[in-house]
């Protein structure tokens, strides 16, 4: 598996990734179901400033060579804070292997080179695995039940 920056290139990928995802993951991540996604968010996912708006992809070689995105980690930074809202999304098969891990000691370290201390995630009431692992972490610090969804904020920890 190898770990790497998202590219404008990886707009089909993500595309076969969504799609790999189990309807579960995707309704978590967008927070709605979604047979097929759009280009334009395709497009939006995959262009980034690798500044105020990162992304990571975890990848693995199909057969004939071909990569495949197997998760998804970004932050987009809120304006004029020092915080960035994260979000990440692992396909079924790979859930529970090792990737979310990784993805997440990067995206902090990267932010911390960025020079942000704060990130936030919005998590539906119904993601208790993801709770959980918030939890399990020490990484709510707040968190506010807000139109249905929680706002979660954490300061970065110190190490990862």
């Amino acid at each position: 598996m190898l770990v790497r920056r998202i590219v404008p290139e990886d707009e089909p990928l993500l595309h076969e990734a969504v799609a790999a995802m189990s309807e579960r993951t995707v309704y978590f991540r967008f927070f709605s179901p979604m047979k097929r996604m759009s280009d334009a968010l395709a497009h939006r996912l995959a262009v980034v400033d690798y500044n105020d708006r990162f992304a990571l992809v975890a990848t693995t070689t199909k057969p004939g060579n071909k990569e495949r995105i197997v998760g998804v980690a970004r932050y987009d930074r809120v304006p004029n804070t020092e915080g960035a809202e994260a979000a990440g999304a692992v396909i079924h098969a790979y859930q529970r292997s090792g990737v979310a891990r990784a993805r997440r000691h990067i995206r902090v370290q990267v932010r911390r080179v960025k020079g942000g201390t704060t990130f936030t995630l919005i998590v539906l009431p119904e993601n208790q695995q993801m709770l959980g692992l918030l939890r399990k972490m020490g990484w709510i610090h707040r968190a506010k039940l807000n139109g249905g969804v929680y706002d979660i904020s954490f300061e970065l920890p110190a190490s990862e």
